[in-house]
């Protein structure tokens, strides 16, 4: 088979004659003699002179020296003076178009920018390339000077790879210009810095090239949009939880595969996404220019990066590398949330389950963030551990919602349960909304609430008046051909004023005649009347009629299904009776303008009706 020295006649992908070298990973050997291991680099660089027709360029390591023009051809002698690996070397020759540009560095140095693109693609190239000169600034910024006499890019096709970075002149397919691929492009710059100038000292340590490269396009991406990182970490790793790395750690993979996608690139990507996530930016990127200029021009292992880690942290890291350099897999997280209703809904408890690819347990520096409807207000780091853990969050604001970590800091497959609604049974003048028992919960539920509503929307009003202890429950004396819709919570074992978010929604209508309110059905234990006057801007009065004595319960709730106001909880008599709302909730504070629920809760019937309050 062909091997580090490629040919192509015009036809097909290749619109023009096209010749070029592709080392990597040791088939530098295939092309010219020498010693094809990383680790030994030509400490005085390398030199190229190739004889290319009339017409043809020539695209190599470092800086053009000269060209000879003899008859119908042309020598082109290109010198690359810094230490190179030899799978580095490389050279391009194709009638290529040529244009160039300037990128400026942190300390105002001025870097050549060379690129060579079939005269096809020259217009579009220019569009395509023009954010190099940011990349290589942003780069330097964070890494250190930009480490060699110019960059350059010359684009082929075929080729059996997306880019390699070849030291000072990147391959890259030509499919890259005609689709844009700006990561891509910067994927290959910033091996100049990890792959190039400090290069893996053996192919065990290959993510230190690949996992390097892959995490700065996510960098890139953070300074191309001003998101966070961990955004285009979740979009495009994913596949860290895939394939060969469910198998085999990123550091040592076979030989076969220390080119693979999910391994090296996306798992490697991650391992130093998480490294900055528990070092934080002020001493990560430090750390990084501190490792670079002492391996500039040399080699370094996996061993390497850690002690420098661990010098710029002041802590032992070395749970962190066993479990995600030299572990396969990944860990799984099964979240059980339970939003407190009462009092108020200023506090959440979050029970997270931990399983693993390989059955070991991971060190997970995390984070718990309240959702409220002013976003994202509060954030509480975590140490998870242990196989099941529990914490208990507050917040000034309502809590909407419980997140784990909302930023993406941490390789994991996340599962948030929820108690699933199963079916919804039909029987006359009442319907039996039934689920699963919620076994997420290792430790166990009290219960389960069931709500209902007449639309997918809501607002949802709690029917049952006590704890369902069962997996069914019968919502009894309703209104024959009309749709009611069911979500049902499991309650906290711990916690009863604390349920998880609403299951899925479904739907069902009773069976009997059209519009009869039910009065076939099961007897109603009490009945509630409309409120006087509905809409109200200062005050309501319910009536409502108990038909036999015993505790009763009237409360106001809000769209989110959480109460606002009880009017009545205690004994009354049998027969008629009326309450006043004043439009405040529990505390005394104004209730917000909007539809809310009044529920009565009485003789094991649960009757309501909607209120609409105005300001």
């Amino acid at each position: 088979a062909r091997r580090g020295y490629w040919w192509y006649p015009q036809g097909g992908e290749a619109l023009h004659p096209v010749a070029y070298t592709v080392s990597a990973p040791q088939d530098a050997r295939c092309w010219m003699p020498c010693f094809d291991e990383p680790w030994d680099k030509a400490d005085s660089g390398c030199s190229f002179a190739v004889t290319a027709p009339q017409g043809h360029a020539v695209a190599a390591n470092g800086l053009l020296a000269d060209t000879v023009h003899a008859g119908g051809a042309v020598t082109w002698r290109w010198v690359e003076d810094r230490p190179i690996a030899t799978y580095l070397m490389a050279f391009h020759v194709s009638p290529y178009a040529h244009w160039s540009d300037t990128a400026v560095t942190t300390a105002d140095d001025s870097v050549p920018l060379a690129y060579y693109v079939w005269p096809e693609d020259s217009a579009s190239s220019r569009a395509v390339f023009d954010a190099v000169p940011e990349m290589l600034g942003h780069y330097d910024s964070l890494f250190g000077p930009y480490p060699f006499a110019k960059y350059g890019m010359a684009a082929v096709a075929p080729f059996m790879f997306g880019g390699m970075e070849n030291q000072g002149m990147t391959t890259i397919h030509r499919g890259w210009i005609t689709g844009n691929d700006q990561y891509g492009i910067a994927h290959e710059l910033s091996h100049m810095w990890w792959g190039d100038l400090v290069t893996c000292g053996t192919w065990a340590d290959i993510w230190l090239n690949e996992g390097f490269a892959s995490y700065c396009e996510a960098v890139y991406f953070e300074r191309r949009t001003g998101n966070p990182p961990g955004q285009y970490m979740a979009a495009t790793f994913g596949s860290a939880m895939t394939g060969n790395a469910l198998s085999h750690p990123i550091y040592d993979p076979p030989m076969a595969l220390i080119y693979d996608y999910s391994m090296e690139y996306a798992k490697g990507a991650w391992v130093l996404h998480m490294l900055r996530g528990v070092m934080g930016d002020t001493l990560f990127f430090p750390m990084l220019r501190a490792y670079r200029d002492s391996f500039a021009y040399r080699t370094a292992v996996t061993a390497d990066l850690r002690r420098f880690a661990e010098r710029h942290c002041g802590q032992p890291l070395g749970w962190f590398f066993d479990q995600w350099v030299m572990r396969a897999g990944h860990p799984t997280l099964s979240a059980v949330v339970y939003h407190r209703t009462h009092p108020d809904s200023l506090a959440a408890i979050v029970r997270l389950g931990q399983t693993s690819t390989t059955g070991d347990a991971y060190v997970l520096p995390l984070v718990l963030a309240c959702n409220t409807a002013a976003g994202i207000s509060r954030r509480m780091p975590v140490r998870d551990s242990l196989p099941f853990q529990e914490w208990t969050v507050a917040d000034t604001l309502p809590i909407q919602g419980l997140l784990v970590d909302p930023d993406n800091w941490v390789l994991k497959a996340l599962v948030t349960q929820r108690p699933q609604l199963k079916r919804v049974v039909k029987g006359l003048y009442q319907l039996t909304p039934v689920w699963d028992r919620f076994a997420a919960d290792p430790a166990g539920v009290a219960g389960y609430n069931v709500y209902r509503s007449f639309s997918t929307s809501g607002p949802f009003v709690r029917v049952n008046a006590t704890i369902v202890d069962d997996t069914m429950y019968a919502d009894t004396g309703l209104t024959a051909g009309v749709m009611h819709y069911y979500a049902m919570t499991a309650v906290c074992g711990a916690d009863t004023c604390c349920e998880t978010a609403f299951s899925n929604i479904t739907g069902q209508k009773p069976l009997g005649v059209a519009g009869d309110p039910g009065s076939p059905g099961p007897p109603i234990g009490a009945s509630l009347q409309r409120n006087s006057p509905n809409p109200f801007r200062q005050a309501t009065t319910f009536a409502f009629d108990v038909p036999a004595a015993g505790p009763v319960r009237l409360a106001l709730y809000n769209v989110a299904g959480q109460r606002v106001r009880t009017l009545v909880d205690g004994t009354l008599p049998a027969g008629r009776h009326s309450v006043r709302w004043d439009g405040r909730d529990d505390r005394g504070r104004r209730a917000a303008a909007g539809v809310y629920c009044c529920r009565l809760a009485a003789g094991g019937a649960a009757p309501t009706l909607l209120v609409q309050l105005v300001r």
